[in-house]
């Protein structure tokens, strides 16, 4: 199937298309100033809070609870993904959507 012959099916089932911004094969726009003070601000509330987390179960893991040894390194381990997502955002490498041939 062509893409004129995707658009124009695409165009009279919009009912039950897609969202827009799934269809749209454009590249994506780089992140505006506000997105990343919204992720800055979302990573500082993650960073602390996964910091504490670590702490917290390190210390149960030292009064015997044998599960909070995960925990104690699960934790930290969330953190750094965060900082990981965070810079891959910064850079532009979003995750796209993956879209069937239907040809």
């Amino acid at each position: 199937m062509q893409k004129s012959q995707q658009k124009e099916l695409l165009v009279e089932d919009k009912e039950f298309g897609a969202p827009d911004w799934v269809q749209n094969e454009d590249e994506l726009k780089p992140l505006t100033l506000k997105q990343k003070r919204y992720f800055l601000a979302v990573l500082a509330v993650v960073i602390p809070f996964c910091m504490w987390a670590g702490w917290f179960e390190w210390h149960r893991a030292h009064e015997g609870h044998w599960r909070a040894w995960v925990y104690t390194f699960e934790w930290p381990f969330f953190g750094g993904v965060a900082i990981y997502m965070y810079r891959k955002f910064l850079k532009g490498d979003r995750p796209r959507i993956p879209r069937p041939h239907l040809d």
